[in-house]
């Protein structure tokens, strides 16, 4: 049941966002070169957090930063005070990459880029980032873009959907396998 209300929730959002977006609001001369603009075109909401990808590719996220959910290489919550929202920063996903999904989880994110490889950020006490390790990365400086690492899906997989739960994250690969990493002490990887 909850899937389908997401769907139809996504469907009715799309068909919005397409109905306003106007190719003079898209491209404004007022918008400095490089500016991420455009109509949200996919959100998911985390515990408390939410991020989303504007129709450009480019994905923004926030409130609450406490373990760099936000991909700003910092800690501050955004969207909580006045005029926060307005000059809200694109996530660094890397040299010439954009987001194709996005999902939010407890305190992590995870988006599948343009070229199908997955990239994760934020908490990581129990490797919800899907490295093999327990460092929480986008909570500081230098750690996001080109220096965020992908995750490995294995020889010649890619990503064509993705799904995060309170302390793991799941994809789906292009051989119809699944992949899931994180948090495990109830069973939620599935590997019995």
């Amino acid at each position: 049941m909850i899937r389908r209300y997401l769907v139809v929730l996504t469907a009715v959002s799309l068909v919005s966002i397409l109905a306003t977006a106007t190719p003079s609001s898209s491209n404004s001369s007022d918008t400095p070169a490089g500016t991420p603009r455009g109509n949200f075109a996919v959100l998911s909401a985390g515990y408390d957090h939410t991020c989303g990808i504007l129709d450009a590719g480019t994905v923004k996220c926030w409130g609450r930063n406490n373990n760099g959910q936000l991909g700003q290489g910092d800690t501050d919550n955004r969207g909580d005070d006045a005029d926060e929202m307005a000059a809200l920063a694109a996530v660094d996903l890397g040299a010439d990459r954009t987001a194709t999904a996005i999902t939010a989880g407890g305190n992590h994110t995870c988006a599948i880029l343009d070229d199908s490889t997955v990239k994760c950020w934020g908490y990581n006490d129990e490797g919800h980032l899907g490295q093999g390790d327990t460092d929480s990365r986008g909570d500081d400086p230098g750690e996001m873009g080109d220096n965020l690492p992908i995750i490995d899906l294995g020889t010649g997989r890619t990503a064509t959907a993705i799904t995060a739960g309170g302390g793991h994250t799941c994809a789906l690969l292009d051989n119809n396998t699944t992949k899931c990493w994180g948090y495990n002490h109830d069973g939620q990887l599935g590997q019995g």
